[in-house]
């Protein structure tokens, strides 16, 4: 078993003790890390997706192509583990601000604060001579409390919140008012033709084009895409006029395949069973029809100007003769965004997501969807074919949340192609020092380097008996192996731990529990201590991290619009006081007669 903190506190002590690498800066790789934000398993075209993505899927070719990458079921945890190489409970950003009760507030776990000396990967590569920049979303911890600049970047522009408007700051969710953008720190406006993958594109550009050419750089491009709303200039869009005119039920099985024709599942894979209340495609109207094809159309058009603009940066760093010596990472944070905004809630928060949006002037029309001002998601149907072939998405960690693409190429990376060895996100800090050629303490990280996957060298970095898990506001997973322990809460799941061999079964259609008692047992066991080890918070029965959020949204509502909810406050307390007095002199009146 895999020890899980591993001396990991200490990677800031580690890192700084270790001499400087003989090796001189001006020969070490440029790194440039990539991710999308929401996007599925099958979301490149790498993994079979029907969206476009030449860019990616030329990396693809050059280099690595992982099979069984894990991240979390969410992007700030995600991100968290991505630049420190240790697991979100150990530095303070166990689940997003968004979904934190009040009890998780008071633990380490979930401070959502980073001290001043938290080492990342950019302050790593920054005392080895590399320069740091990134652009795009940040969204780790609270907003404002962990901006970049702090931890090692040299240059930085980031929007810090879990999404946003691609057009302007514009929040999508009743939590804030703006959603701020940073740039070394300070508080920028957005330029009024802003537009969120070209824009954070045309920044890394700068940036790169302002480093010294003389020292390697290590450039973060974090796009929005495809986090709703999706949205997209409509020449991308119309580009899959009719693509998704069958419908989700058809394509997730052209999906499954596709996956099984790619060697990304076994032919042994079935589909799981659609999450508790999907729609069958043939139930809608042609209306509905029409709206959710369209609105699957604007994710695929958001995801394919996403990669045509990392295109257009690859062609830049080319063009500046620097792309051969320049490691590329391409991953995404989390599984698809199921979530809409009032189209499939429960009420009442449906109508009170459409009295928001109202508000706020978002636009739910479907000749509009993905332009300027309008409010489209793709909802569980549509991202269970994004996930295809695995079960569930975002927010739990069924292989639909976790389990997402990862492509990596450049110098000291073979083309190996397909791997299939077990990977997680905390991977991917030791990796890029590992290919960066800068030692670093055995027990630094919770993650493990993945050079020799991508030299050819293993086909995996775990042994069989190797264990690490996953955990965001309850919904959790243990990986020994094939074998996966999960338990997924309320509104998809019951909360109960279930076995799978997901090197069989993916999907996780078979709960093997009942056959493997002891081995369930052992697991269950492994995920306690880990557990405590971490610090996690366990929910109540009953609480999930979607019923915190809707209580979070109405509390956050009513602070930042109450000048709105006052007058109609007002109108309620009078009326019943209106009530008590009538009922009273009902009273009197009976008792006087």
């Amino acid at each position: 078993m895999q020890r899980w903190l591993g001396g990991a506190l200490a990677v800031g002590c580690a890192i700084a003790a270790l001499p400087v690498f003989a090796q001189s800066a001006e020969r070490r790789p440029n790194i440039l890390l990539v991710v999308l934000d929401d996007a599925g398993f099958m979301d490149f075209g790498a993994y079979g997706s029907d969206t476009r993505t030449p860019t990616i899927d030329a990396l693809n070719l050059t280099g690595a192509q992982f099979a069984r990458y894990y991240s979390t079921p969410l992007c700030g945890p995600s991100r968290a583990a991505l630049m420190t190489g240790l697991d979100p409970h150990l530095v303070g950003a166990g689940t997003l601000t968004e979904v934190l009760t009040d009890e998780m507030r008071q633990l380490p776990a979930y401070s959502m604060t980073w001290r001043d000396d938290q080492a990342t990967i950019a302050s790593m590569l920054k005392a080895e001579g590399y320069q740091t920049f990134i652009s795009g979303k940040w969204g780790i911890g609270d907003i404002g409390a962990n901006l970049p600049h702090r931890f090692g970047f040299d240059r930085s522009w980031v929007m810090d919140s879990t999404g946003s408007d691609n057009y302007s700051d514009k929040p999508y969710l009743p939590f804030y008012t703006e959603v701020p953008w940073y740039e070394d720190g300070e508080r920028v406006p957005l330029p009024d033709d802003f537009y969120s993958s070209r824009d954070i594109v045309d920044r890394m550009i700068g940036y790169v084009d302002q480093a010294d050419p003389g020292k390697p750089f290590f450039g973060f491009v974090s796009f929005m895409a495809v986090h709703m709303p999706v949205q997209a200039p409509i020449e991308y869009i119309d580009g899959y006029n009719g693509v998704f005119d069958a419908g989700w039920d058809v394509m997730r099985e052209q999906r499954l395949q596709r996956a099984i024709e790619l060697g990304l599942v076994p032919e042994t894979t079935v589909l799981p069973t659609p999450a508790v209340g999907s729609r069958p495609w043939a139930s809608l109207s042609a209306e509905e029809k029409a709206y959710w094809a369209r609105a699957m159309q604007v994710n695929a058009g958001m995801m394919e100007a996403a990669d045509f603009h990392l295109g257009r940066l690859l062609d830049h760093l080319e063009a500046r003769g620097v792309l051969d010596d320049t490691i590329v990472i391409v991953t995404s944070d989390n599984g698809p965004e199921y979530n809409t905004l009032g189209k499939t809630s429960p009420e009442p928060m449906r109508s009170f997501e459409q009295a928001w949006m109202a508000y706020e002037g978002w636009d739910t029309d479907v000749d509009n969807l993905g332009l300027r001002g309008s409010m489209a998601a793709i909802g569980q149907e549509w991202a269970s074919v994004s996930a295809a072939p695995l079960h569930l998405f975002k927010f739990n960690a069924t292989e639909g949340g976790v389990r997402v693409p990862l492509v990596i190429s450049g110098p000291g990376v073979a083309p190996v192609g397909l791997v299939g060895g077990r990977a997680q996100v905390a991977d991917l800090t030791p990796t890029m020092l590992d290919l960066a050629g800068i030692p670093f303490a055995a027990n630094a990280f919770t993650g493990r380097s993945l050079k020799p996957m991508l030299t050819g060298a293993a086909d995996g970095v775990y042994g069989e008996d190797d264990a690490f898990a996953i955990e965001v506001s309850g919904n959790a997973a243990l990986y020994r192996g094939d074998w996966k322990i999960t338990k997924t809460l309320d509104p998809l799941g019951d909360g109960s731990w279930r076995l799978y061999d997901i090197g069989s079964d993916p999907g996780e259609t078979n709960d093997l529990s009942a056959q493997q008692p002891d081995l369930f047992r052992e697991m269950i066991a492994e995920y306690d201590a880990y557990a405590a080890e971490m610090g996690v918070f366990e929910l109540a029965p009953g609480e999930s991290a979607r019923k915190q959020a809707n209580i979070n949204a109405l509390k956050k509502t009513a602070v930042n619009y109450w000048y709105l909810l006052a007058p109609v406050l007002g109108v309620l307390a009078v009326l019943a006081f209106g009530a008590v007095r009538l009922i009273r002199l009902a009273f009197r009146r009976r008792a006087a007669a």
